[in-house]
């Protein structure tokens, strides 16, 4: 079959990597000069397949929820009856794509920044008791993890700060780490010498509905557009289709949530402990996120305000240093950071969309929010099975897009 797929972060590299490994021919367009330029560009690159508890509520959710829309129909998805149900759908297609990823490493010799072991931080008695929520959850889905008392935080992350300690945390020991973009800069190589074709700075202009197969393209501003024909269409698009399905009358109730990062060389003395976090660190009363690439460490933060420009406020600025200096106080001195700030296309039951659209020939994966690395591979899977018609898996229905 002849695909086009639209859209080349993350989930679109590993759509197309895997249908250029059963056969097919791919052509993917991306409106950047390049890939993974977008939500996939610096996030905390944690392969775990679900939220947790004590993670979803917003850190100032008393000042917010009463107002907010959107928080107020998360917590009604949550829940619903089938919630539960649709993130062990998640947990099987991360584990399809954690097979998926090891495979390809050992065929390919891949090498790129990667850890084990996330820590989630409750750092006082008031936000432990949201800890046994977060352990009850995860042994429904099956995943391995250790409840740690505040004395055995150090056997998970051995340069955290005593001085301060934490009142207990939750480890997950398995969990990958990984930086995520240069991830996908190796991924789309294989693409490529699978087959695949990459097209950057190629804008794709409004699929007609009557036509969904038939991509309008060409770089951006330009004319004349040129048409090109597929078998079958692939929209991996995060936010940037937000706006076309609601006006085609698809009306998924995507939202567009800001987040932020910023990435510091670590302080590496000689001959001295390494200073830094070992994989990744949450701080479950804030939502921060410390992960551990090779010699840097980076501060994400889910809850991320912007001003007027944009830009992280100062007063998330604030905050996602100030997590640094209270868990790893001998980690950043001073370094220089390389700041990122974007938007991650998000669901209200923390679930992605991955299926055929109402349009004949047209297919979505979209919607992934934070868990875009760790579902990107299953779902690559689940779309190409479904492209070529095999039988769907599982509790495959609950990632439709008729869910609302």
């Amino acid at each position: 079959m002849h695909i086009g797929i639209v859209g080349a972060g993350f989930v679109g590299v590993c759509t197309a990597l895997e249908l250029s490994l059963r056969g097919h021919r791919v052509e993917v367009f991306e409106r950047r000069s390049g890939i993974a330029a977008e939500s996939s560009f610096a996030g905390a690159g944690i392969l775990c397949p679900t939220v947790l508890p004590s993670l979803t509520r917003h850190p100032r959710w008393q000042q917010r929820a009463p107002w907010n829309p959107q928080a107020r129909h998360q917590a009604r998805a949550r829940k619903q009856p089938d919630w539960l149900a649709r993130q062990q759908v998640l947990v099987r297609l991360s584990e399809l794509g954690e097979r998926w990823l090891e495979r390809l490493e050992s065929e390919h010799h891949l090498e790129f920044e990667q850890r084990r072991g996330w820590l989630i931080l409750h750092s006082d008695e008031r936000s432990l008791k949201l800890g046994p929520a977060d352990a009850a959850h995860l042994v429904s889905l099956g995943l391995p993890h250790q409840v740690l008392g505040r004395e055995a935080l150090s056997q998970a992350e051995p340069a955290l700060d005593t001085g301060r300690p934490a009142a207990g945390g939750l480890w997950l020991p398995q969990v990958r780490v990984v930086n995520t973009r240069q991830l996908a800069q190796l991924l789309r190589q294989l693409a490529q010498q699978a087959g695949a074709l990459f097209h950057l700075n190629t804008e794709v202009d409004e699929i007609d509905p009557r036509h969904p197969t038939r991509l309008s393209h060409g770089a951006m501003g330009s004319n004349p557009r040129q048409e090109t024909r597929f078998d079958a269409v692939a929209l991996c698009t995060g936010t940037t289709s937000m706006q076309w399905l609601k006006t085609q009358g698809l009306r998924l109730p995507l939202r567009a949530a800001p987040g932020c990062s910023v990435t510091a060389p670590l302080n590496l003395p000689e001959a001295m402990p390494d200073p830094g976090p070992q994989g990744a660190v949450t701080d479950a009363q804030t939502g921060l996120v410390l992960s551990r690439l090779g010699t840097r460490v980076r501060i994400t933060d889910p809850w991320a305000e912007l001003d007027a420009k944009g830009r992280p406020s100062s007063r998330t600025q604030s905050r996602m240093y100030g997590a640094l200096e209270r868990w790893f106080p001998e980690a950043g001195h001073g370094n220089p950071a390389q700041a990122w700030q974007g938007t991650r296309a998000t669901l209200p039951d923390d679930a992605p969309v991955v299926g055929p659209s109402p349009w004949p020939g047209l297919w979505l994966n979209l919607g992934h929010g934070d868990q875009g690395s760790a579902l990107a591979g299953g779902c690559a899977h689940l779309l190409a099975d479904g492209l070529e018609g095999r039988p769907a898996q599982d509790g495959q229905d609950l990632l439709s897009c008729t869910r609302w």
